[in-house]
């Protein structure tokens, strides 16, 4: 690489830097340069207003209208996600964390037009009759979970932008980690047997914990984020990991990775 090409790449990496970096769920124009970790929401905002952006990089999902979307061609930005324009009639729900159980969708009116964008999980226990009576439109943005019935009550009805994880049908019970999570004997214990475990986070496994017990409790792991722990466990989980998206770290591994 030249000189000029270092130089040039460090200039834009200053100017990247300078940018007004938010993270999660914003709303509206918030400066004149942008940078976005998560959503942001431009629905209502006048597209003069868009228009006046100076910069825009976003790293997640960007929702508009269609009186605004235009203005949006002539904005300096770079978008590593999604444009969305929610259809007309749409209802749309953006929280960092949708979980919707039986409950919950039996209290909905049937026929919803509805878009969810965030970590979004129907939980086992939704019987896919009731999921097909209660959804017309769904829309799913995010890192979604849901059992394989489920997905096909809603064949035609649904579409997914991101990521999709589809539980076995003969798998009751899924516990997610969205942070950061040990396993130690004493937790794994408390589990019931043969459940799908979600590592959207950081899951460390210590030397001490037995094989046998991982082999009980876990029947199907799906790795988004990291997930260290011994070599014979890892290949255990890799064995049964039915979406890998993320990493699996010795603890060597793990520790040249964070230098």
């Amino acid at each position: 690489m030249s000189e000029q090409e270092r130089m040039s790449g460090g200039m834009e990496q200053q100017a990247r830097e300078d940018l007004s970096w938010q993270n999660g769920m914003v709303t509206g124009v918030v400066g004149k340069r942008m940078g976005i970790n998560g959503v942001l929401d431009l629905r209502g905002v006048p597209a003069e207003q868009v228009a006046g952006i100076e910069e825009l990089m976003i790293n997640g999902v960007v929702l508009m209208d269609e009186g605004n979307r235009g203005a949006l061609a002539g904005v300096k930005s770079e978008i590593n996600g999604t444009v969305i324009v929610p259809p007309a009639g749409m209802r749309v729900i953006v929280q960092p964390d949708i979980e919707l159980s039986k409950a919950s969708v039996e209290a909905m009116p049937s026929g919803q037009k509805l878009m969810l964008v965030g970590n979004i999980f129907i939980k086992p226990e939704v019987p896919p009759a009731l999921v097909a009576e209660k959804f017309e439109d769904l829309r799913l943005i995010g890192i979604v979970v849901m059992g394989e019935a489920v997905q096909g009550a809603l064949f035609g009805k649904m579409e997914m932008t991101g990521v999709s994880i589809i539980i076995p049908g003969h798998i009751k019970e899924v516990v997610r980690s969205m942070g950061d999570s040990t396993w130690n004997a004493d937790y794994l214990g408390r589990l019931a047997d043969g459940i799908a475990y979600l590592n959207i986070g950081k899951t460390r496994i210590p030397a001490d914990v037995p094989e046998e017990l991982v082999a009980q409790k876990i029947a199907s792991y799906h790795n988004v984020g990291v997930t260290s722990g011994p070599e014979p466990i890892l290949n255990l989980l890799k064995s049964r990991c039915k979406t890998n998206m993320g990493e699996f770290l010795t603890p060597g591994e793990e520790g040249e990775s964070e230098e």
